[in-house]
């Protein structure tokens, strides 16, 4: 289908993307492997603002950026909710940073001007400049955008959404046939600010998938190859009963994971690809979920009750030679990846939760969450030593910073305080940072 400009999205775009890391050495890209950080760069903390249920982050953002040094020192306090600054969002903000911290780019989530995409320079502490350069992206991409950076050295952010589903019957009107959505990729100029281009398409699955009543109902998490010339995106799986046309969420019947593949950067020519070893999801939630790594594989989380890091490599395919269980590695059951981050030399962080977790305190069906250092050549996991606790849930984590060998998390509870805490990559090593000071319901969700 054309490029097209002028036709409006019908709804539910979820807005993704990565970005390269560059001069500040955030090696979370392939081609970032020394060990060195950059000492100069802003740490942006970011917390969410609860609305009427404590830990739903839905009454907006705020912000407060601190130097590496303040990062690191557990003396120094940070409280965004009292002394912050609030970015543009009805609700949780979308944000990303530039790879060297000077920069936040934002995309408001639901009102008035929801799905207008903007860039703050950092300044320190409270102090963000708004820049002029903005688009509003909602006629493509909805209101209530979702979004990452590609890893391009802070060039393009990524749209991609699934609209109108519909169910398909045969000739007799009644027989259910197929479900499928219309399918966008928006590619978004971070720098140059604009749309650059979109494409749309009608993806079906198999005859077999189709008729069982799957069909995309999501996608998000999309990352480059190595050769920059394909595009992949994570792939959410929906169900209809075919017998009634309603909803099927049972899970009884599986098919396997999969991935969006298109070409980059025209975006056109999709196809599907299926993995052996898991039949999760692959879109993640708020954050990345695919990373280039060095070696020249892409890693990919899965979504599902006993989770895995799936692995695609340089023919564009699924090595299904390749398979880590989380279960397996960490010793549980039902362990499901929330948040991860891929910290360079085959090393990640993963944020998850699992069977028989503690349930969080105030009835919101969260259970407590945990981080494990994995080790992906060698296929192993070990739980970090943190503060764990039933109301320290990440299921809408959405920023890490990689910068050398550390890696920068805020850790803390729904409504108590907590620190930013520095886990070794290469080490595993953990040490305590700044406080971040809390009020009741809120929680923070990522460091920028």
């Amino acid at each position: 289908m054309k490029t097209q400009f002028s036709k409006l999205l019908m709804c539910g775009v979820v807005v993704t993307a990565f970005t390269v890391a560059s001069c500040s050495k955030d090696n979370t890209g392939p081609d970032n492997d020394e060990d060195l950080g950059d000492a100069d760069r802003w740490i942006t903390v970011a917390g969410a603002l609860m609305q009427e249920t404590p830990g739903n982050g839905n009454g907006g953002t705020m912000v407060y950026s601190v130097n590496v040094d303040d990062a690191k020192n557990p003396e120094k306090a940070i409280s965004v909710y009292d002394n912050g600054y609030r970015v543009k969002s009805q609700r949780t903000a979308r944000l990303q940073s530039s790879v060297d911290g000077s920069t936040l780019f934002n995309i408001q989530y639901t009102g008035a001007d929801g799905g207008e995409f903007s860039k703050y320079q950092v300044n320190g502490g409270d102090s963000y400049t708004e820049l002029a350069e903005k688009v509003n992206i909602s006629s493509y991409a909805t209101a209530s955008p979702r979004w990452l950076k590609l890893f391009d050295g802070d060039q393009t952010g990524i749209a991609v959404n699934v609209s109108n589903v519909q169910i398909t019957t045969e000739a007799d009107g009644t027989t259910y046939k197929y479900a499928r959505g219309l399918s966008t990729v928006l590619s978004l100029g971070l720098q140059q600010v604009g749309i650059k281009t979109y494409e749309q398409y009608e993806i079906p699955l198999s005859a077999e998938e189709e008729a069982q009543g799957f069909y995309i109902g999501r996608l998000d998490a999309p990352v480059l190859n190595k050769a920059g010339n394909k595009l992949f995106i994570g792939v959410s799986k929906s169900k209809y009963d075919p017998a009634t046309g309603q909803a099927d969420r049972s899970g009884t019947v599986q098919i396997p994971a999969k991935s969006l593949v298109v070409d980059y950067p025209s975006l056109k020519n999709p196809t599907l690809i299926n993995s052996s070893v898991s039949t999760g999801n692959t879109n993640g939630y708020r954050s990345f979920n695919a990373f280039l790594a060095e070696d020249g594989y892409i890693y990919q989380g899965t979504q599902e009750s006993g989770s895995y890091i799936l692995r695609i490599n340089q023919n564009n395919e699924y090595d299904n030679s390749y398979a880590l269980s989380l279960d397996d590695a960490l010793g549980i059951n039902g362990s499901y990846v929330e948040s991860w981050v891929y910290a360079g030399n085959g090393i990640a962080f993963v944020m998850y939760t699992h069977d028989g977790a503690s349930a969080s305190n105030f009835n919101t069906g969260e259970q407590q969450s945990f981080i494990a250092r994995v080790d992906l050549n060698a296929r192993t996991a070990q739980l970090v030593n943190l503060p764990y606790e039933p109301d320290l849930y990440f299921f809408q984590y959405q920023g890490w910073v990689v910068n050398g060998d550390e890696v920068f998390v805020a850790v803390t509870p729904v409504g108590k305080d907590g620190n930013i805490y520095i886990l070794n990559s290469r080490t595993g090593e953990v040490t305590k940072g700044a406080k971040l000071v809390n009020k009741t319901g809120n929680h923070y969700i990522g460091i920028f």
